[in-house]
Formats: C-alpha cells, structure tokens, sequence
C-alpha cells in the first residue's frame, strides 16, 4: 500500500473531524433534555433523513451479487463485515432505533 503524502493525510483527517462534528450536532440535539424548540424540529427534521440516506447508501453499496459476494469490498461471502455492522447498531440490544420509531409514530397520532 501507498504512502500518503502529510497533505492527503491531514486532508483525510480533515474530513474524518467534519463529519464527526456533524454526527457530534445530531446526537446532541437528541440528548438535549431541555423542551425542543422550532429549531431544533427543523435541524432533527432534516438529519434524520439524512442519516436515513447515508446508512441506505451504504448498503447499497453493499448489496449482495448473484455469486453470493459482496459487491462493495468483494468479500466471499455475504453479508459482508459492513452490512453485518449496519445490522447490528440498527438493530441494537437496547431497541433505541425501534423505541426512537415508536415514539415518532405516537407524536403523529
């Protein structure tokens, strides 16, 4: 594997602490305990879907081929490391994801 030269590699960390921050902002706001405002509607309103497009993406990337691989990274067999990843924080012990929908559903009603 190719060295990276100190510019791409401060590039690359760069972009790793941009999109922490982002990621950073949207667990705040769910955490924040004070009554959600208008604004804070608005911004969860628009990172969920993106979230929501983000984890999509991925997975297609990661689809299964006709040979039973994974056509993302290649691997052998499917589902491959990163799908089996996906699964597992989706569908966490805890059903954060599946309480979190719930009360979306409720707040609806």
């Amino acid at each position: 594997m190719e060295k990276l030269s100190a510019a791409t590699a401060e590039a690359f960390l760069l972009l790793r602490k941009d999109l922490y921050e982002y990621l950073d902002g949207g667990e705040a706001l769910a955490l924040k305990y004070d009554e959600w405002c208008d604004e804070d509607v608005k911004q969860a309103r628009a990172l969920i879907p993106d979230l929501v497009t983000v984890i999509r993406g991925i997975l297609v990337l990661h689809e299964e081929t006709s040979s039973g691989t994974c056509a993302g990274c290649g691997g052998p067999s499917w589902p491959c490391t990163t799908v089996q990843t996906i699964h597992r924080l989706i569908k966490d012990p805890e059903n954060c994801f599946t309480t979190l929908l719930n009360y979306a559903r409720m707040a609806i009603v």
